[in-house]
């Protein structure tokens, strides 16, 4: 207990601290500034103490480390798929270069401090409570990790069933995942779980917009899946039932990096947030220069630089269109663009400046099937599952009451005919 007492005393004082007394004390920016000194303090102590106990936080497994970074983007690129469902938002915390620097400090410093005190205590939970030890941890982080404010508004049992649902409950299941691996990997499979979605979080531009129930869902079933995975691949402390062991192979992490980077990527584009949207041609107005299925590359233009020639995406009452500029005036203080396709015979109305969306730059031919194939089967998956499944279950359900009565006297019968059919057998068995 002389090993754990102070970094419990220590976070909880913290916690107490940068909730209750420092934004008394402090204004504005100040706030955060003393909140990054009293949580560095923190990160000393848990350092100072890891050294004077020999406790090897630092000590990971490759195998562990490798599965945290993988379940942690899987719970990100769940989120990003319901997103494409319920819609995607721009992150109301995004910050210029210069506002990164000045801050991420602060919001770092809180972060690692949790992760360290986290990982020296799962480190030095006796074997024989280690489950009910690491329950125990992950609920202190769990309250730790709310506010105050939010306890404090907890007056009805509304509020406290959709405090449960929305953020106690997943934010459990997330830290016994998290007191888990800090157990197997240390400190840096723990900070890589956590840190993978939460930078994203921080950063990302454009973030998923699912309902929060879908959220609160994803995160529990994520968290869920890892424990389960984790627990039946090792030689589990917990349960001290001897699994096979995770295996040191070739690291594939810098593949899987690639391919996150290159899907975030396609994610943010289709916004526009990165000076160029990606856009699926589905008419034959512009053959043969643009087919059905290509995809173009449309970039932000100067209205005054765009020429008779260029082919331009505007926006019109019926949704985005692309066609080649083939003349254009100057009325008044407005531009105006006259377009045609390629294919078409007649000219389009004039289109205004501010509806054009900007300019095509390159084409991919034909790419832009696989996006239709996979978005289609993507919406006939989800429409099963929200749709179909309930509507199934519900009259499955509706014809088993209807015919509970005839199913009950027929299973009845069955399983009467079956034992006397079994008694008597025996009956002749003991005879013979």
């Amino acid at each position: 207990m002389k090993k754990i007492v102070p970094i419990i005393v220590l976070i909880a004082t913290v916690y107490l601290l940068t909730n209750l007394v420092i934004p008394t004390i402090f204004k504005s920016e100040t706030i955060f500034l003393a909140d990054a000194v009293v949580w560095a303090t923190a990160i000393l102590a848990t350092i100072f103490l890891s050294k004077t106990y020999a406790t090897r936080i630092w000590k990971t497994n490759t195998g562990v480390l490798q599965f945290s970074a993988m379940i942690a983007t899987f719970q990100i690129v769940l989120a990003v798929f319901f997103g494409f469902f319920q819609g995607f938002g721009k992150n109301p915390a995004i910050w210029n270069p210069t506002t990164i620097a000045i801050y991420l400090p602060y919001l770092l410093i809180p972060f690692l401090a949790a992760e360290l005190s986290r990982t020296y205590l799962t480190k030095n939970v006796t074997k024989s409570k280690a489950i009910l030890n690491l329950v125990l941890i992950s609920l202190f982080y769990t309250l730790i990790i709310t506010p105050t404010s939010t306890y404090v508004s907890l007056t009805t049992p509304l509020a406290i069933s959709e405090f449960l649902i929305k953020t106690f409950i997943p934010t459990l299941a997330t830290s016994l995942l998290a007191s888990y691996f800090a157990l197997l990997g240390g400190f840096p499979a723990t900070f890589t779980y956590m840190a993978i979605p939460t930078f994203f979080n921080w950063f990302s531009p454009i973030l998923p917009n699912p309902l929060w129930q879908v959220q609160s869902l994803i995160t529990v079933a994520t968290a869920s899946l890892g424990f389960i995975t984790l627990d039946a691949t090792i030689k589990s402390p917990l349960t001290k039932k001897v699994h096979r062991t995770l295996k040191k192979e070739k690291s594939h992490l810098p593949q899987w990096t690639l391919i996150a980077l290159i899907g975030l990527i396609a994610v943010w584009s289709s916004t526009g947030l990165l000076g160029f949207t990606p856009t699926i041609v589905a008419s034959q107005s512009m053959q043969p220069t643009l087919n059905p299925g290509d995809i173009t590359l449309i970039i932000n233009t100067p209205h005054s630089a765009i020429q008779i020639g260029d082919i331009i995406q505007y926006q019109t009452a019926n949704g985005p269109i692309i066609h080649r500029v083939i003349d254009k005036y100057q009325k008044g203080s407005t531009l105006w663009f006259v377009t045609q396709g390629d294919a078409n015979n007649a000219a389009d109305k004039p289109v205004m400046e501010t509806d054009v969306m900007g300019k095509v730059v390159l084409t991919i031919p034909q790419l832009g099937w696989v996006s239709v194939t996979l978005k289609e089967a993507a919406a006939t998956t989800y429409t099963f599952l929200t749709t179909a499944v309930p509507q199934i279950l519900t009259t499955a359900w509706t014809w088993i009451t209807t015919n509970g009565v005839f199913i009950t006297s027929a299973l009845a019968f069955t399983a009467y005919s079956y034992l006397l059919l079994t008694y008597k057998t025996i009956k002749k068995e003991e005879k013979t």
